[in-house]
């Protein structure tokens, strides 16, 4: 392997990426960052939307915009989208030996950053996807 090459986890045959896909997968593009302002929208209705779980109980005032997004199913797509991360925070949970699962259970702030490093990295990998399977054609 040379050294403009990234070999990812560890087996030598498993998966080279060239530096040069990688700089291409993650730079930023109109359809990915068109698809990461849709993935944070989400997010944000679901959020919005999770008051009613947690906030409502907590005494909490209703969010500012939760009577206009309510009849919108956007907790449900959320959960759905961060069932990946949270079975990858389960696992290093998991391995790690940790008490708490620090992604999803931890700091807000934490939760935050880490979905939006995690949308990025999905609408990196829904376009780069959708240009293979155009390129099939």
């Amino acid at each position: 392997i040379g050294s403009n090459h990234i070999l990812i986890l560890g087996e030598e045959n498993f998966l080279i990426m060239n530096k040069e896909v990688m700089k291409q997968f993650f730079k930023p593009e109109l359809r990915k960052i068109i698809i990461f302002i849709i993935f944070i929208f989400i997010a944000f209705g679901g959020h919005t939307q999770s008051w009613v779980f947690s906030g409502k109980d907590m005494g909490s005032p209703k969010p500012p915009l939760f009577d206009l997004l309510a009849p919108f199913p956007f907790w449900v797509v959320w959960v759905f989208l961060l069932a990946p991360l949270a079975l990858l925070s389960n696992l290093i949970v998991a391995i790690g030996g940790y008490d708490i699962d620090f992604i999803m259970r931890g700091p807000f702030w934490l939760f935050g950053i880490i979905n939006l490093i995690y949308f990025y990295a999905l609408s990196c990998l829904i376009t780069f996807v959708a240009d293979k399977l155009r390129k099939k054609r």
